[in-house]
């Protein structure tokens, strides 16, 4: 019979210890390899934002902007891929351009400022003031409490400066070149087209509820006709530099003697002032009119700049002007 003999007791818990020891040191190592949830996702937050100098200071964007309050700015947005959370507005003017788009979209009342109540119900994830005086007045304090708020300088006399900065804001740079490039393509196709105004000069007038306004060569259609399709403008708006337009008289009216004239009414309000304008001699006897060369435009966007809106403009100015 074969015995078996008795482990000292001393030995047996020797072997336990090390077990254990060996154990907890693969726990340690296991917990060095796993971190927490909290601390995974405190890492993808970090690696993902996002800051933004502007002119009012700098902002942060922690995720991709799906819901944006762009004032004025819906041209771009749209050009983008987007719709806005609200829509600029005058009283019950909106931009008439963008409504097969913005149909739907709440409008934002801007006269005597705009409701900030309204905004944050709204609940934007970016705020996109293409102005400082968008901006005056402590909105620029109040919209950052809202969410991440992006202030430009002066989007009116750059457009494409605007779609590109919206475009890297909500990470589409891709669509703001592509954009850019089809419209810098089309202005130089339009100039082909109008050959027959080499040393012809060009005005746009204004009828507004109260007065009469000849617009620069800067701003919206201005820069458009001037500056991308390379017309003359005349020399009274020549001579209003960055002006973005000035009054003008019914008695100064006939210096104004350009050889094409493209005006446009602001709104049922403006229409009595229109008919004064039309029936006064000042007008009759203008060059432009006596030669069927003023032309009625739609001032939804020609007192708008973007993708959309110079597009159009470039499409009257072909259709009315351009080379038969």
């Amino acid at each position: 019979m074969q015995l078996v003999k008795r482990i000292p007791q001393f030995v047996i818990l020797a072997l336990l210890v090390i077990s254990l020891a060996a154990c907890g040191t693969s726990n340690k190592a296991d917990s060095n390899q796993v971190s927490s949830p909290a601390a995974s996702n405190k890492e993808t937050a970090a690696a993902s934002s996002r800051t933004f100098k502007h002119v009012l200071g700098e902002m942060t964007l922690d995720k991709k902007p799906t819901r944006v309050f762009a004032p004025y700015a819906e041209d771009a947005l749209l050009v983008l891929g987007m719709k806005p959370v609200l829509k600029w507005s005058l009283g019950d003017y909106v931009q008439e351009y963008l409504e097969p788009d913005l149909k739907e979209v709440k409008a934002i009342d801007y006269t005597g400022g705009p409701s900030v109540e309204a905004i944050l119900a709204s609940a934007p994830d970016l705020i996109f003031l293409e102005s400082p005086e968008m901006a005056s007045n402590g909105n620029y304090e109040k919209y950052s409490r809202i969410a991440p708020t992006y202030v430009m300088q002066d989007s009116e006399v750059d457009w494409q400066a605007k779609l590109r900065i919206l475009g890297d804001l909500l990470d589409r740079k891709n669509e703001a070149d592509k954009a850019i490039a089809s419209y810098n393509s089309s202005a130089q196709t339009a100039k082909s087209k109008l050959t027959k105004m080499g040393g012809k000069t060009v005005a746009v007038v204004r009828v507004k509820p109260k007065d009469f306004m000849l617009m620069d060569g800067v701003h919206y259609s201005g820069k458009t006709l001037f500056n991308d399709l390379g017309l003359m403008p005349h020399a009274m708006v020549k001579s209003l530099g960055q002006e973005s337009f000035a009054s003008i008289s019914l008695e100064k009216l006939p210096e104004l003697d350009a050889d094409y004239i493209f005006y446009m009414i602001q709104g049922a309000a403006s229409e009595g002032k229109a008919k004064e304008l039309f029936d006064s001699h000042f007008w009759k006897n203008l060059p432009a009119v006596k030669s069927g060369h003023a032309y009625l435009v739609d001032n939804s966007y020609w007192l708008a700049e973007g993708f959309k809106a110079n597009t159009k403009q470039i499409e009257d100015i072909v259709k009315l002007i351009g080379d038969k």
